[in-house]
């Protein structure tokens, strides 16, 4: 790359931007429901990235020459269509409302520690359904994370005072990080020959097609209308005006123009230095919540350091 320095300026600001979707997340829902906060995330992500459709549909990256025959192709076929919806839904649309629903339920802090133990499901069912190998490292990773999931989860299912989180919510953002998981191992087997633009386009418009008839049938328009309008400090912007802008930077910076860095990152690296991105976006949530003055207790702090631990070694070679 052209700047020696570029590379780790990306992880950090891409661990920066994706830690900082749930404070936003967090601040939608004071207006929006959740089923709308997942909506519009993904409703203004697609809309930004629709030129990108349009060039890899009907545009100049539409066709390719087959090497073999040097005849003209279509550079998608009709099964890479069903991927790529699978895709958007799998691993776009249900995290969006588990996450978002979560954020109703969980401190946004503790949704960023659960999001870290995608890396480590996604080695899991790697193995389990796409015959992919497991090492010795990515073994270890795997127990470092379960150690870390029984030190969040266990004191509330022990019913320790003091120690409660709400299990439903913790559960739905696992869920989240299972379908991240399975995401990237379909990307991986099903998509593996599609422009990354287009891996990352035709997912978001699909689902923001999807998702702008669940906007429209659940009124989102009124929710803004009847939202509140005290002044939120130090932005000076009433509430329903300071939801909506979360939402936006939630939907084109922390979906869209996110998702365009890092494929420019894998582009000029590696997926795995990529990747590195997972140590940040934790830690950056934490200190969200702790703006927040949200509960930060020992017990979440542990599991979050085992987490790491677990990507550490999922990540390290053998």
């Amino acid at each position: 790359m052209k700047f020696k320095w570029l590379p780790l300026f990306l992880i950090i600001l891409l661990g920066c931007i994706w830690g900082s979707s749930f404070i936003l997340m967090k601040r939608g829902l004071l207006v929006f429901t959740p089923i709308q906060v997942a909506g519009m995330r993904l409703f203004l992500a697609g809309l930004f990235l629709t030129p990108w459709v349009y060039r890899y549909s009907l545009g100049s990256k539409s066709t390719l020459v087959n090497p073999v025959t040097q005849t003209t192709e279509k550079l998608l076929k009709p099964v890479d269509y069903f991927y790529l919806f699978l895709t958007g839904f799998v691993g776009n649309a249900i995290p969006a409302f588990l996450f978002s629903t979560a954020g109703t339920l969980i401190p946004s802090g503790l949704s960023g520690i659960l999001n870290a133990f995608t890396p480590m499901f996604t080695l899991v069912v790697g193995s389990l359904f796409f015959a992919s190998p497991l090492s010795r490292n990515g073994f270890l990773g795997v127990m470092a994370g379960i150690v870390g999931a029984v030190f969040l989860l266990g004191p509330s299912i022990l019913g320790q005072k003091g120690m409660e989180i709400h299990l439903s919510g913790a559960l739905m953002a696992l869920t989240a990080s299972i379908l991240y998981g399975y995401n990237i191992n379909l990307i991986k087997t099903k998509l593996a020959h599609i422009p990354p633009m287009a891996k990352t386009a035709y997912p978001f418009v699909f689902m923001g097609i999807l998702y702008a008839f669940v906007l429209w049938k659940t009124d989102v328009i009124g929710h803004f209308q009847q939202g509140s309008t005290e002044l939120v400090a130090p932005f000076n912007l009433p509430t329903n005006q300071f939801a909506l802008l979360c939402l936006v930077v939630l939907g084109v910076i922390g979906s869209a123009i996110s998702m365009m860095l890092f494929n420019y990152l894998i582009e000029h690296t590696t997926a795995l230095v990529a990747s590195t991105n997972t140590f940040v976006i934790p830690i950056v949530a934490v200190a969200w919540g702790l703006i927040d003055q949200e509960p930060i207790r020992w017990n979440m702090i542990v599991g979050l350091l085992l987490s790491l631990v677990g990507v550490y070694l999922v990540m390290k070679k053998e």
